[in-house]
């Protein structure tokens, strides 16, 4: 059963392999245009912006994901993606957790989120399940799809909601 990692597979068209380093080059100049405008009200938030956009494309290119282990886990037996994830979950505790007890990082308080547990998070969890068969993937799985060059992704409602939410954001506002 062919897996999404079969479309990373070299063209062999000279064509096809010319045509590839296109997208690359309007992408890094959209992202170096982006970062400039960022970088005329605040350094800080255009360095930020390329540290995500690096990080997006590493886990992008190295298909690090939460569904995808699962179901290289169940189709090829490859625990290996789910080793990463719970290597990933115990470092994050293991630097999390002294934090937490501290009360503060950076002079910035930091506690654990806390809420009720009641039949409105089986309910909501449900339709979100519904909502992830129905579309075909859930808010970071369809932007994820997007962000790989995935058209039929763009008429998601989230997607579009995201993307209004970004246009809409107010970032002198935004305290990071």
């Amino acid at each position: 059963m062919p897996l999404a990692n079969d479309a990373l597979k070299v063209p062999t068209a000279l064509g096809e392999v010319m045509a590839a380093p296109r997208p690359l080059a309007v992408a890094l100049l959209l992202l170096a245009g982006l970062a400039a405008l960022l970088a005329h009200d605040d350094l800080r938030m255009a360095g930020l912006f390329l540290l995500g956009a690096a990080l997006g494309a590493t886990l992008y290119h190295a298909a690090f994901g939460f569904t995808g282990a699962y179901r290289r886990l169940i189709i090829e037996r490859d625990t290996r993606g789910l080793q990463a994830q719970l290597v990933m979950l115990g470092v994050a505790t293991l630097l999390f957790a002294p934090v937490l007890t501290a009360g503060s990082v950076f002079g910035r308080e930091v506690v654990g989120a806390v809420a009720p547990v009641g039949w409105q998070v089986a309910a909501g969890a449900f339709l979100f399940g519904i909502g992830m068969q129905l579309g075909n993937g859930c808010g970071s799985g369809t932007l994820f799809t997007l962000g790989g060059g995935s058209r039929r992704m763009l008429s998601m409602k989230d997607t579009k909601d995201t993307v209004n939410g970004a246009k809409n954001l107010r970032w002198p506002n935004l305290h990071v």
